[in-house]
């Protein structure tokens, strides 16, 4: 069994928000201090979302979890990046 403690919570058979937040929040609000986010609290929130919502993905990729929340977080920040269009 993986000792990260995002794998393991994308493992349990549902998703437990109150496991999952801790896991992946040091992970989320480096990233959102890397892309200088202004947000960093809605930016892990809507990772953290798309997590929930994409879990079955994230079986299928057979990626470790970090490598795939990862992914998820760049393709957030690309969005968080993008000027708003008029």
């Amino acid at each position: 069994m993986s000792r990260c403690p995002l794998d393991a919570c994308l493992r349990l058979p549902t998703i437990e928000v109150p496991l999952l937040v801790p896991a992946a929040a040091p992970l989320l609000f480096a990233l959102a201090r890397r892309h200088t986010l202004p947000d960093p609290e809605d930016f892990a929130y809507q990772v953290l979302s798309r997590v929930v919502q994409e879990r079955d993905c994230w079986f299928r990729s057979e990626l470790p979890a970090r490598a795939w929340v990862c992914g998820l977080a760049m393709q957030v920040a690309q969005m968080h990046a993008r000027p708003a269009s008029a």
